[in-house]
Parts: structure tokens; sequence; C-alpha cells
């Protein structure tokens, strides 16, 4: 009878998880990558961990880019011919053309019928948001820099940029975000628009209207990197370091060298061209047993070149489990958000090392947090002597390991991680597609009382000054007139 009992029991429970199932209809996606590839795939891959079945297209000369440990993830190379010297818009035109002029990806789109298509909006939307709704998909932008960022908010609505400095500062940084803005929209945006037009002549595009379909935004970056905007809907997800996780173990033919170096270990993030600085600084480092191992993450091209016998360069391990390693002391980076935000959720101690003005803002952030040195406040970007000063100083010191602690539980200790507010968000989208009232629609025109206080003050300003210019110019003409007449009537001749 028990087990009669027991038998039933679960096949109610076979029945109930059955059902559970198929009321939820499987999710898929699209993303797109004309550029920022890596971070794209990373992406790609966390929605495939989460059950979503992920497609990810790529450039041919980018597929070097892709992140190492894709796994379910198809990946589709876009057969591109340019020169990598191209302007970014004209790049991103001819790409947009080989996209819609490429058969075999467009079939496998159409086969693939996905239920979103995941793309940056910055030299991606005139050619993808009118393809999106030609196969009657979902579009969802992600967002990344700071450069789409002020793109995407303008376009899409969802927030509202802060400007913080002084009044010139806050200026200069609006009129940059108008400037890209405008120059995207006549070099990019309206070519990109007639080629769709071109290739896509049974949808309607308007360009005012061009995002309406747009619910949904992923911004790929996280408050403790920077928060220089307000959001204005609950649209706007935060899914900065969906992809962190805790280190796994590294292979045995790397472990056993790294743990005979007991000072710990170094790891270099930086590319290829900062080969001499990689292997002066292992050459400065204490050398064999009692000293520091430096492992280098990068996709070397001479493999010949001899290497200091504590440097050890390899391009197939997951930076997160360098990165994470119980033994690492420093990191040695570029800065790049996602470097930034993945040595932040380690807690491990940074070296920055900027190549432009966005990682150098990054790394302005990282050493205002406490857990990270730049290269910037030394004034030598190439010395391996002063770098290796930097490491002793950091390895020396317990207060980069302890702020680099308390930025990283701030990361941790939240109510929910952003994979699954991701894939929550995915889901909550795909139910409402057919729903017309959009209760998370971002308000367009908004305005703040600052703003309104000002106007009405600057209009006062204004009206105060056009009474007192036309009173003093008024003034000024009869005074000329009186003098001319009496000059006229001879007052002032002998």
């Amino acid at each position: 009878m028990l087990l009669l009992i027991l038998l039933h029991a679960c096949f109610y429970l076979f029945r109930l998880a059955s059902s559970s199932i198929m009321t939820a209809p499987p999710l898929s996606a699209l993303i797109v990558a004309f550029d920022s590839v890596y971070d794209l795939s990373l992406l790609a891959n966390t929605l495939s961990d989460e059950g979503v079945d992920a497609t990810l297209i790529v450039p041919n000369y980018a597929a070097g880019d892709l992140y190492n440990n894709l796994i379910d993830v198809e990946v589709l190379q876009l057969d591109v011919n340019i020169d990598k010297s191209m302007h970014a818009d004209t790049r991103a035109l001819e790409m947009c053309d080989s996209f819609f002029r490429d058969e075999q990806v467009l079939s496998k789109i159409r086969e693939f019928q996905p239920t979103f298509v995941i793309f940056p909006a910055l030299r991606h939307d005139g050619c993808l948001l009118p393809f999106v709704r030609h196969i009657e998909s979902i579009p969802v932008i992600w967002v990344g820099d700071p450069d789409e960022e002020l793109y995407a908010f303008e376009c899409t609505g969802v927030a509202l940029p802060i400007h913080s400095g002084g009044f010139w500062s806050r200026l200069s940084t609006s009129f940059a975000g108008k400037s890209i803005f405008s120059n995207t929209k006549s070099n990019y945006l309206a070519p990109a628009l007639r080629l769709a037009t071109k290739y896509l002549p049974d949808i309607n595009i308007d360009l005012d209207h061009l995002y309406s379909d747009v619910h949904l935004v992923l911004w790929g970056a996280d408050t403790v990197l920077r928060s220089n905007f307000a959001s204005l809907t609950q649209s706007l997800i935060e899914i900065g370091c969906h992809h962190c996780r805790g280190p796994h173990p590294l292979p045995g033919d790397l472990q056993k060298p790294l743990v005979e170096h007991r000072l710990g270990t170094i790891v270099a993030l930086l590319n290829k061209n900062y080969g001499t600085l990689v292997s002066g600084l292992a050459k400065l480092l204490p050398q064999s047993r009692e000293g520091q191992a430096v492992v280098w993450s990068v996709k070397r091209d001479n493999t010949d070149v001899a290497v200091p016998e504590n440097l050890f360069i390899r391009s197939d391990i997951d930076r997160q489990d360098l990165i994470g390693y119980s033994r690492t002391r420093v990191v040695l980076s570029h800065c790049g958000d996602t470097e930034f935000l993945e040595a932040a959720f380690h807690g491990t101690p940074m070296i920055c090392l900027p190549r432009d003005t966005h990682e150098s803002l990054n790394a302005g952030r990282a050493v205002e947090l406490g857990f990270a040195r730049s290269t910037e406040t030394t004034g030598d970007y190439t010395s391996a002597e002063e770098i290796a000063n930097i490491v002793h100083e950091i390895h020396e010191s317990a207060a980069y390991r302890e702020s680099g602690r308390k930025v990283s539980l701030a990361i941790r200790d939240r109510l929910n991680p952003p994979s699954d507010r991701l894939l929550y968000w995915l889901r909550y989208i795909a139910r409402t597609k057919t729903d017309k009232t959009k209760f998370h629609k971002a308000k367009s025109q908004v305005r703040t009382l600052t703003e309104d206080i000002q106007f009405f003050v600057g209009l006062l300003v204004g009206i105060i000054f056009g009474v007192v210019c036309t009173g003093s110019a008024v003034v000024a003409r009869y005074l000329l007139t009186t003098n001319k007449t009496q000059r006229s009537k001879g007052r002032y001749t002998r």
C-alpha cells in the first residue's frame, strides 16, 4: 500500500513538473556583435548557462577575440572584407551590407527564429532594428562603454546623463554627448537605414519611431564602476559582472610551478604589444622558489622568443581563474570595464595601464576605491622598474587587499545577482510582447524642476538684459540726435 502511494505521488509530481515546464516556452537569443566581441560573447555564454538557446554573430576577422570557454553557443562568422584602419562608421556600414548579403547567415537566423535579438545601439541600430522588425523578434539593446551609454540613452530615453564637475566641464561633456549622437546619426544611421530599405522593402522605416519596439536596455557596467546617469524606467537593467563567478582550479602543469614561487603570482592581462614590459618585470622580480611568478594571459604570435623562468605565457585559461587564484597578489590590466569588474569582484589589487580616455576614467575610479595604482600617476608608462616598485609596494601593504575585499563585498552582497535580473526581465518582456500597455516605458521629454527654474531665471535675466540694452540704445540715440541738432543750429560755433 505504501509503495502504491509513493508511485502515485511520484506520478503527480512528474505531471506537475511537466506542466510547469510547458507553461514557460523556451527562450532563444541572437547576439550580434559587429564590435565589442569579447564582452558580447560573455553575455552569450551567460545566457546559455541560464538555459537560453544562444547564437552569436561576429565578423570573421574578430573570431580570435571570442571568450575562450564558450559552452553551447553557436557562433556564426560574418564574411567581411574590410580594412581595419577604416573609420568606425564606414566599417560598420560595410558590416551591415555584408550582413544583409550573407544568405547563409540569414538562412540560419530564419531557421533559428530567435525570441530576442541583442545588440549595441551605437553603429548597430540602423542596420538591425529594421531587420528585427522584419523577422518579428524582440529587440534588446546592450550598452557598454560611456559613448554607447550617451548614445543609447539619447535614443531610448531610459535614463538622463548626470554631468559632474564645474560649469565648463559639464558644458563640455554635454556637447561631447550631443556630438557623438549627431555624428553617428549623419555618418552611420542615415546611410544604414537606406541600406535596410534596399534589402527590406516591405518594412516601413521611420527614423522618429525607430526605437518604438525597444522596451529593454541592458547596461553592461556596474554602479561600483560608474554611475553617471539617472534611470527613468525599470526597463534599464544593470547586468555588469553577470559572468562573474568563483575561480576554478588551474591546470596541473601551471599550478605546480606557481605554488613553488612562494611570494605569490603576478597576473598580466596586457595585450601582446607589452611583451618587453612584462618580460622586463619578470626579470626584476625575485627569482627561484623564494620569488614571484608572472602569468601573462595573451595570444602571442611568436612563441620562440626566450622568456624568464618565472614568466608563464598562457592563452587557454579563463582570466577569472587567474584573477581569483588564491595566490594572485596583483593584476596588471588596461582597466577596461570587464577587467575592472572581474578584479573588483574577486577583490584583487590592480595596476592600471590605460590606453584611452575611458580606461583612464576606470583607472581613476579604481584608485579612488583604494585597490589600484595607475601608471598615469607615476608619469612613466613603459618602465619595468617602476612597475616592479609598485608591485613590491602593493605586495607589502595590506591596505590595497583590504580595500579590494570591501569592493568585492559591495558587489557580492546584493539581493539578486545580475544573471538572475537578466533572465527575469527577458522572460518578462517575452510574456508581455503582445501587451500594448507598456508599464515600464520611459516617459518622453523628461524635464526636472531645476531645469524649469533655470529656464525661467534665464528668461527673466534675458528680459532684464533686453530692457537695459534697449533703454541704453534709446538714450544713446536721443543724445546723439540732440547733439547733432544743437550743432546744426550753430550753438557751439564762434
